[in-house]
């Protein structure tokens, strides 16, 4: 009986870090797209083009390849992201199976 509280328990645990990991992956994407975005509308401007960046509520003039340089790290930053947030989810998808596979032999065997 305690086997069987245990792993719904782990079930219920394991589903809400999904759940977390799911939502962090979109997050993680929307980022990256974003950033993906931003410097393909920055190459199409001239290179002594003024540029602002973002601080705050605050703009703080900005060179144009400093700007590229921010946005190529936060895209390659985001990719790690997703690599390390996908092998998470695959984990947890994988320990939610067993579990409820366990859960099932306990069940099937009563």
């Amino acid at each position: 009986k305690n086997v069987f509280i245990e792993l719904q328990n782990k079930i219920v645990e394991d589903n809400r870090k999904l759940t977390s990991v799911k939502m962090q992956i979109q997050t993680k994407e929307r980022e990256k797209r974003l950033a993906e975005l931003t410097k393909r509308e920055l190459t199409t401007l001239d290179s002594d083009t003024r540029t602002y960046k973002s601080v705050g509520k605050a703009f703080i003039k900005t060179d144009l390849s400093v700007l590229m340089t921010e946005l190529d790290t936060r895209v390659v930053k985001a990719e790690k992201d997703l690599n390390d947030l996908d092998k998470t989810k695959k984990h947890l998808e994988r320990n939610v199976n067993e579990s409820q596979n366990a859960l099932r032999e306990i069940t099937s065997s009563r």
